[in-house]
This record gives structure tokens, C-alpha cells and sequence, in this order.
């Protein structure tokens, strides 16, 4: 199931077998009895998640959701079956350039579920509609869509000037990524961490955190950078 896009791709079962080992080597404790792989995983998107909108969060933990338990396919098979085929070459193809940030796949959950977030807020949705809801998604996500802004989140958290350790830990980011070299004499350089990354059903935005008035400052994406281009 997970070797079929590597056979396509490599068109030799040899040099596809051998793909599909280092795969494995990175995706191996999705599977083990412990899950320990799987485990870290919804950890590491809660922190994310939680980071770009606490309010969202505090909701799906109302909603005894808290745990993220609903991403769980996502993630344990890298979204196979929420993808068409070749929308597969294709997000395999950008996850595996590990472009721009490390740990790209959790910030692609965090976009989905931003995506999705009016609706399950809206409607009330508890428990079992969020689950419901969640897998209804599989064939209905538009990838293009997606890829963009989850590239666009990884592009605002790298100029964000103070993100929690947890986060650069997460998704591979070094000081000299968030901050600058006049960071500690220039409070105004670089951006705030988020409040919240997608205020409007816009490509996502993050809210300073440290705004005096009623109008949050607000940092874009580039228009340039919506597109991810696998190296």
C-alpha cells in the first residue's frame, strides 16, 4: 500500500525496494506495538496547533478532542488515503524534500484543520461529528491548496522573533533562522510570535502577539512563496 507511489516513481522494483526501506527506516515506530512514533507525532501537532490557535484547541479539548486522536490515519500512513494517487506523488514528493522546515507533514494537518475549523466551531460539532467529519475530508482536499498554506505557516514561524524552544525543536529551527544578529539591541526586528495563524479564511496570517491597538499587526506570506517546488 505505502511501496505502490515508490513503484510507480522508480519504475524498478529493485531501486523502489530500497526507497521503500529508508522510508521505513523514518516511519518504522508508526507501526511498533508501543506506537511511540504516532504518539510523538500528536504531541508534536498539539503543540503546533496550540501555538496558531489556542482558541480552536480549547474547543476540540471541550470536545474531548484534545488529543488530535481524529489526525491519527493522517499521520500513520502520511495521508495515502486522503489524497488521490497523483495528488500523493505529489505531496510525498514536497514532504520528502524536507522544504522548508523539518516535520513539513504537521504543519499540513495544522492547515487542514484550520481549513476545517469554521464548520466544526459553527456547528457545534462534538466528539463523534469532529471524528465523522474528519474522515469525510479523504478526497475532498484540494493539495495545491494545502501545500501552500502549510508553506505559508513554516515561512511566518521562521521570522516570528521568539518562538518557544518546543516549536524550533519541532520543526528544525535553528536562532539564526528566527531571530537576527541585532535582535537583543532592536526590539523591532523580526516578527512576533502568533496569536493566531488564520484570522480569516485568507491565506493563513499571524496576529502579533504585542499589538497596543484594536487592529492586530499582521505579517503575509509573500505572494511568491505560495507555491512549494520540490527540489
Amino acid at each position: 500500500y505505502l511501496l505502490s507511489p515508490l513503484l510507480y516513481v522508480m519504475e524498478n522494483e529493485v531501486d523502489a525496494f530500497w526507497c521503500f526501506a529508508s522510508y521505513m527506516d523514518q516511519m518504522h515506530q508508526n507501526f511498533e506495538e508501543q506506537m511511540q512514533g504516532m504518539k510523538t507525532q500528536l504531541i508534536q501537532l498539539s503543540t503546533l496547533l496550540r501555538l496558531l490557535d489556542s482558541g480552536f484547541c480549547s474547543y476540540l479539548e471541550s470536545q474531548d478532542s484534545g488529543y488530535l486522536y481524529f489526525c491519527f490515519r493522517w499521520l500513520l500512513i502520511r495521508f495515502k488515503r486522503e489524497f488521490s494517487f497523483l495528488d500523493i506523488l505529489r505531496l510525498w514528493e514536497v514532504m520528502w524534500t524536507e522544504l522548508p522546515c523539518k516535520n513539513f507533514h504537521l504543519l499540513l494537518c495544522c492547515a487542514i484543520l484550520e481549513s476545517e475549523k469554521q464548520q466544526i466551531m459553527a456547528k457545534h460539532y462534538g466528539f463523534n461529528e469532529i471524528l465523522k467529519h474528519i474522515n469525510e475530508l479523504s478526497m475532498k482536499i484540494d493539495v495545491e491548496d494545502i501545500l501552500c498554506k502549510a508553506e505559508a505557516i513554516s515561512l511566518q514561524m521562521a521570522q516570528c522573533k521568539e518562538l518557544p524552544q518546543a516549536v524550533c525543536e519541532i520543526l528544525g529551527l535553528q536562532d539564526s533562522e528566527i531571530t537576527t544578529p541585532d535582535s537583543d539591541t532592536d526590539e523591532n526586528v523580526g516578527s512576533p510570535c502568533p496569536v493566531s495563524a488564520f484570522p480569516s479564511s485568507t491565506l493563513p496570517i499571524l496576529a502579533a502577539s504585542e499589538a497596543k491597538d484594536d487592529s492586530p499587526t499582521q505579517t503575509l506570506a509573500s505572494p511568491n512563496a505560495c507555491r512549494l517546488t520540490p527540489a
